[in-house]
């Protein structure tokens, strides 16, 4: 996983996926205001004294019914400001229990980054990136477990032919591939259930638990893979980034596992070699 991120999760930064902050004056007047926020369909906007001025804090194009701009103005203390060259791990787990964000620059605060910028093409890579870093551990861990073709028995015989086909297509390219690795997400995650130790491995709670989150994953992964232009349905956001973050821990606690018993397994034949 530090390896994955370092590769890939430390080089997709903010300034990658922001947007300009769009701003207004303090002194205009709220309703005309709200009615080019909802022509732009904005929900918030940041607000300046000047046009060339820092910006001193923020409105949302609900509340601006009477008055001025200045009188909805919501401080910069109420919302996350983030450097621009924060990079997407970091941008996924601040965006949980947060719509938004305030990305500031040399000049202070010059963009803002949303729950909906998750759905453009770098941050979308990213998630897919870490579901197939996930599958790679679990049919490691199926192969461990199960070893020597006994998971066969476990699978009904359409989903085993299903794999063979697969092989096949790829032995057909050069490509040489065990069963294992020819199985679809369904099918390890079928697999993994079986298993108490791979529940508990991967920090699923419970079997139940273990089946809502592979369905869940196998839904996110479709939905990456078929372009769908969101990721969500009915804004839900929050759901979504609390699902990558699930995803990442699951794979930290099998990163931890290998490397323990790679650790474990060179001490035993630590001086055979040098």
């Amino acid at each position: 996983m530090k390896d994955f991120n370092e590769v890939l999760g430390s080089r997709i930064l903010a300034s990658d996926i922001c947007e300009p902050l769009k701003s207004c004056s303090a002194v205009a007047p709220a309703d005309q205001i709200r009615a080019e926020l909802e022509r732009l369909d904005f929900t918030i906007a940041g607000v300046r004294e000047l046009e060339a001025s820092p910006v001193i804090g923020y409105v949302e194009s609900a509340a601006l019914v009477y008055g001025e701009v200045r009188d909805h103005l919501h401080g910069l203390t109420e919302v996350a400001v983030i450097p621009k060259a924060t990079d997407v791990v970091a941008l996924l787990t601040t965006l949980q229990d947060k719509p938004f964000l305030y990305v500031e620059g040399e000049s202070g605060i010059e963009a803002i980054l949303t729950w909906v910028d998750i759905n453009k093409p770098m941050v979308r890579i990213y998630i897919f990136g870490l579901i197939s870093l996930l599958e790679m551990h679990l049919s490691f861990w199926v192969a461990n477990v199960y070893g020597d073709d006994e998971w066969i028995g476990f699978l009904t015989k359409e989903r085993v032919e299903a794999a063979m086909h697969v092989q096949g297509a790829r032995r057909g390219i050069g490509q040489e591939l065990t069963l294992i690795q020819c199985l679809q997400l369904c099918d390890k995650r079928k697999l993994v259930l079986r298993s108490d130790a791979l529940v508990e491995l991967f920090g699923l709670g419970s079997k139940r638990a273990g089946k809502r989150f592979f369905k869940s994953v196998e839904a996110l992964r479709d939905a990456l893979a078929h372009s769908q232009y969101d990721l969500v349905v009915r804004n839900e956001w929050a759901e979504l980034l609390s699902l990558i973050g699930q995803v990442q821990k699951t794979v930290e606690l099998s990163d931890d596992r290998v490397e323990s018993d790679a650790l474990d397994s060179s001490t035993r034949f630590a001086g055979l070699l040098w």
